[in-house]
């Protein structure tokens, strides 16, 4: 067995960021690294190995997250494994739309069903710490069209625990169902900072053009915290709506260096959603316009893996 240098936590903690970040590739060391930090002494290290799974989401990794997720001493690790099975859910989530067969997936319908199952005994159990039962929630989100996911999304949006809350709005994101629009854009004007922080992620993610006048005076307001204000600025490039562009375009011109560049990204955010909603329109015109053609096969839609927030949530 090859013996693992001596590494202070500062040190491990580094390589372990640049494995998550793609800056060290999924080679046989940073495996070989990776096995060994799982079950390293500190909560912190096992954490943050754990967070690396997201990038690979092999099958091996399913009964080595199911036992940390179970066993481990440390809430925050076990935290970390019920999220990263979120990765299966989502996986098998995008095999059942596209075909088993033809999905570039190792991971089978077995798996996915084990892995659903295993969050749905914790999201379900009253007996479980909370903790635990809202990132499950959060994991199994990706089931966009399970009534049982949607009915744990809305108790947990109507729990009287605040974190609950701000777990039902992430999960919303990810489970996209139209009926969370009305749930997002009344949080868009919650006092409750991290509640409206996510409302505000939300709006963007799905893309609510309803939320645009309120992104806008989120963006421009003078008093709001910095980071919500970027946020809100992104968002409203995500969002595609029309009358984003010129607030946006302003925005780039701003005194603020972070506000400029995050509105330049914003910007190009903009020009992609709304040249894809524009394809969209053309495809449905030429549909309506030959009632025999096949449905429209949307393709080109953004990778939620390339985008940290989407990875984990840090709430």
């Amino acid at each position: 067995m090859t013996r693992m240098p001596r590494m202070s936590k500062k040190e491990k903690l580094t390589l372990l960021a640049d494995i998550e970040d793609g800056y060290r590739p999924f080679d046989k060391h940073a495996l070989t690294l990776l096995r060994s930090l799982l079950d390293d002494t500190d909560a912190e290290v096992r954490a943050e190995a754990i967070a690396c799974l997201w990038n690979d989401p092999d099958p091996k990794w399913i009964e080595v997250l199911m036992k940390k997720a179970a066993e481990d001493i440390h809430a925050d690790v076990r935290a970390h494994a019920i999220s990263a099975l979120g990765r299966y859910v989502f996986e098998g989530e995008a095999a059942t739309y596209e075909d088993w067969d033809g999905h570039d997936t190792i991971i089978s319908p077995e798996d996915y069903v084990r892995v659903s199952d295993f969050l749905f005994r914790i999201a379900q159990d009253p007996e479980e710490a909370l903790e635990a039962r809202r990132y499950a929630i959060e994991a199994l989100a990706f089931r966009a069209d399970d009534p049982d996911v949607l009915d744990l999304i809305e108790w947990a949006y109507q729990h009287r625990d605040r974190r609950l809350k701000v777990s039902a709005l992430f999960a919303m994101a990810r489970n996209g169902d139209p009926k969370w629009t009305e749930y997002i854009l009344a949080e868009l004007r919650s006092p409750d900072p991290e509640i409206q922080y996510e409302a505000v992620r939300a709006s963007g993610e799905l893309g609510l053009h309803e939320a645009t006048d309120a992104l806008i005076e989120i963006a421009r307001g003078k008093t709001v915290r910095k980071p919500l204000r970027l946020l809100a600025i992104y968002a409203l490039g995500e969002t595609g709506d029309e009358s984003a562009y010129p607030v946006l375009d302003r925005f780039t011109h701003s005194r603020d260096r972070d506000i400029r560049e995050v509105a330049r990204e914003a910007l190009e955010e903009w020009f992609t959603v709304s040249a894809m909603e524009q394809m969209v329109e053309d495809e449905l015109d030429d549909y309506d316009d030959d009632p025999m053609a096949p449905a429209a096969e949307i393709e080109g839609l953004p990778d939620i893996w390339a985008d940290p927030i989407g990875t984990f949530s840090r709430n």
